[in-house]
């Protein structure tokens, strides 16, 4: 099939690779001039490393895999421990910390000439009997037989083909940052994430002395953004790292995020299109899933979309289907943390290594469909 997938981030280049994979004819359409390689880090967890390995793209070389993750309280006190070896041994594989433009180019990478076409903006998305149509603001457009919607949260494609409301801000926001830091912590390999009253902060070393960091506040429409002075008064007395880290970042090294949530849609697109990613289920950060979400998307959109005769409608549905009921869950397990700032053993208490351990386990493949391919029929 002749493939159009709009939006050059982590959905739609892993999508186009893993429908290249399947012998599809693929563009990838992005309205910018360039890679976007902005951000900070992402925590690529078991589900989307296993995605990233059947779609055939390697971290090899980039990033940093981490054995464990520690919570601690923001007086200091340790709430759990998990174990990401067992983990990574477990569901078969690892967890990987790597700065968001590592994997954008490594994705890019693995792409023929030609696939991405940059300084494309995407206006408009006319569906007929036998093809679907991308117009584009410098007046040219593209027919294809599947259209695929991987253009964001303030996705074109999405307010086209479904209409409806934008996704909602949640009434949080992160500052963040990817530097380069002389703290033990960035040299080793282990997250850490602090849940205090009023905000959380982390900090996971990204590889090469890179740590990305993230620190999490109340924040509504029209307020202002924070300084690294007022993070410092805020999270004045948090456990170390945190006064250190904070002591050598500048206000040029903070990125503005404010947390957003999508009401996921029961169908996600029309006849001959689809959505995959922030486009269809944006997600506060607070359980890390957003890129591992997106990568899933690609990948069972992937799996699906072979041998197909006719109009492609079955296969779209089905994949729909088949992803809703778990990007939901994911959803709402965000905005849960996200409102009460503390991960659902957080809220319970202290754990044993091992109670945090499996917990960890049964929380990625709830979420999942590439770590339980079986329930989906995909070898």
């Amino acid at each position: 099939m002749r493939v159009l997938v709009i939006g050059g981030g982590i959905g739609g280049l892993a999508v186009a690779k893993g429908l290249l994979g399947r012998g599809h004819h693929v563009r990838v359409y992005e309205h910018a001039d360039a890679l976007r390689e902005g951000g900070a880090g992402v925590t690529i967890w078991s589900n989307g490393t296993a995605a990233l390995r059947d779609l055939g793209v390697s971290l090899e070389g980039i990033g940093r895999r981490l054995h464990s993750l520690r919570s601690l309280t923001g007086n200091g006190r340790l709430l759990w421990e998990a174990d990401l070896d067992e983990v990574t041994e477990r569901l078969g594989a690892p967890t990987v910390e790597t700065p968001r433009r590592a994997l954008i180019t490594r994705l890019a990478d693995t792409l023929p000439a030609g696939t991405v076409r940059f300084g494309r903006r995407c206006v408009d998305v006319r569906e007929y009997p036998d093809r679907v149509v991308a117009d584009f603001a410098d007046g040219s457009s593209a027919e294809g037989d599947v259209l695929v919607g991987a253009d964001g949260q303030r996705s074109v494609v999405r307010r086209k083909v479904l209409g409806g409301e934008p996704a909602r801000l949640t009434g949080w926001a992160s500052w963040q940052g990817l530097t380069y830091s002389d703290l033990p912590l960035a040299h080793g390999y282990q997250t850490l994430n602090i849940a205090g009253r009023d905000g959380h902060c982390g900090l996971i070393p990204a590889g090469n002395g890179l740590l990305h960091w993230w620190f999490d506040t109340p924040w509504s429409e029209g307020h202002p953004d924070l300084s690294v002075a007022d993070l410092r008064n805020l999270f004045d007395g948090w456990p170390e790292p945190v006064g250190a880290l904070l002591s050598t970042v500048t206000d040029n090294d903070l990125g503005f995020f404010p947390h957003i949530r999508h009401q996921v849609p029961r169908v996600w697109g029309g006849p001959r299109t689809t959505l995959l990613g922030d486009a269809v289920h944006a997600m506060p950060p607070a359980v890390a899933q957003a890129a591992n979400q997106t990568l899933e998307d690609a990948w069972l959109l992937s799996s699906l979309l072979t041998d197909v005769e006719g109009i492609p409608t079955s296969r779209l549905r089905r994949y729909e289907r088949e992803r809703r009921p778990r990007v939901a869950k994911v959803s709402r397990q965000a905005a849960l943390t996200s409102a009460q700032r503390r991960t659902p053993l957080q809220r319970l208490g202290r754990f044993p290594k091992w109670v945090a351990t499996r917990t960890q386990v049964v929380s990625l493949r709830s979420g999942s469909n590439v770590l339980t391919p079986a329930r989906v029929g995909i070898a």
